[in-house]
């Protein structure tokens, strides 16, 4: 009985973000029927749990599809109370990652095929689906280590750029007229092909996270606390490359995972005999340095301890650093700090086996290491998050065809979900 009064003061918060109050007491009750309603969490179902199912459910759905308001302003209002819960000395740490809804209408203009994650690695599967984009601010106890909770703070639609089609071959009977139009189709394809390309680097997946790592510095800016402090984003590998680094903020230190080939180089070394003036342009790399594999396989470079929170207790991680470091196809002249995280030991069947390891760069040298870890660490959070917002809460199956509510619905149910554990936390 604790837990309402605190998720009705969170959710009171959203009068702002609409321009009617019906229109606000209209969204506070859907918010509360989608976090309690039974079976498939559609419009309908809520619709039911709230008793108007002898009604018009016109205005209903137009909620989520003509009605103005931003999903945006519903995550600002939990954004603005994350500050309370974390102590001054703690880092700003936001989690980042892609999430399929998946989707079998052919009205819904936004679902593409995509790779399905669930396949396994010997084997590429597709998907009908919604892609979106979650960013999570993580919050964890002040006083001592322990299980960090990670609340939603923006979930955006991110389709993929449409892929132009090939023109359709003529037949065996066509004429010549028929060829030389296919001839010309085909060489208008292959410059939409390559304009696909450019767009891919520019409205990939890659790109919007960016945008939307941006956007929260952004959003962060506007809460009195958070102005002057920088901000940790954790990602996985498909956020930590060239496209990324070329478009985030520089107040934003990105702690990313990398394969464990990548090329790094060392710093410039200074010039021995200051003199002797060199002929070209002023290097910007240094030496070549080893790859992270080769840097975990070295025994003159010892292991280095570190205590982290994670699976809810204590681990001893062992890891090699190396600081600074350039990469130069990815992240260019920006000093880099490596990590090597070693393997983790387990026993099972008794066998002693081996997890995989993991290699980090983070965008500041200076961060502390034991920190980075950790966050790393709390990133498996998110992933946390999106398994309650699927099997337990439904997010994304609201049967709804419209460009406005296909967008709006799923941001709004994770905005419910977020009040939900920010009233948590508080309780």
């Amino acid at each position: 009985m604790v837990l309402l009064p605190r998720l009705c003061e969170v959710l009171g918060g959203w009068k702002r973000c609409f321009a009617d109050h019906r229109t606000f007491r209209r969204a506070k009750e859907h918010a509360l029927a989608l976090l309690v309603c039974l079976g498939r969490r559609t419009i309908s179902r809520s619709i039911c749990v709230l008793g108007r199912q002898f009604r018009n459910w016109t205005s209903e759905y137009r909620l989520f599809s003509k009605c103005r308001w931003k999903p945006h302003a519903l995550f600002d209002v939990v954004l603005e109370q994350i500050p309370e819960l974390l102590s001054p000395s703690q880092p700003l740490v936001a989690a980042l990652d892609d999430t399929p809804c998946r989707k079998t209408g052919k009205r819904i203009r936004a679902a593409k095929m995509l790779r399905d994650p669930l396949s396994p690695p010997y084997h590429l599967n597709l998907c009908h689906a919604l892609r979106f984009l979650q960013a999570v601010m993580l919050v964890w106890p002040r006083e001592s280590a322990g299980a960090a909770r990670a609340i939603p703070v923006a979930f955006d639609l991110a389709p993929p750029v449409a892929k132009p089609k090939p023109p359709r071959k003529p037949g065996k009977r066509a004429s010549k007229q028929d060829w030389a139009a296919y001839a010309r189709a085909w060489r208008a394809h292959r410059k939409n092909l390559k304009n696909y390309r450019k767009m891919q680097r520019r409205e990939g997946l890659s790109a919007q996270g960016a945008r939307l790592l941006n956007g929260l510095r952004e959003r962060c800016n506007k809460v009195a606390a958070w102005k002057d402090r920088i901000l940790w984003a954790v990602v996985d590998a498909s956020f930590c490359n060239r496209t990324v680094f070329s478009l985030l903020n520089r107040s934003i230190v990105l702690i990313g995972r990398v394969r464990k080939d990548i090329c790094l180089y060392g710093p410039v070394k200074p010039n021995a005999n200051p003199e002797q003036v060199s002929r070209g342009r002023k290097a910007s790399y240094g030496p070549l340095l080893p790859t992270p594999e080769q840097l975990r396989q070295d025994a003159a470079t010892p292991w280095k301890k570190c205590p982290i929170f994670a699976a809810g207790k204590r681990h001893e991680l062992n890891y090699k650093t190396i600081a600074p470091v350039f990469w130069r196809s990815g992240a260019g002249t920006r000093p880099m700090r490596l990590i090597v995280i070693r393997p983790l030991r387990y026993r099972a069947h008794g066998h002693t086996l081996y997890r995989q390891p993991a290699y980090l760069l983070v965008d500041d040298p200076n961060v502390p290491v034991a920190e980075a870890l950790q966050a790393y660490f709390y990133r498996w959070e998110i992933e946390v998050d999106q398994k309650d917002e699927k099997d337990l809460l439904g997010v994304g199956q609201a049967q709804v065809w419209s460009d406005t509510s296909v967008e709006r619905q799923p941001a709004f149910h994770v905005a419910a979900y977020a009040a939900l554990l920010l009233a948590a936390i508080k309780v």
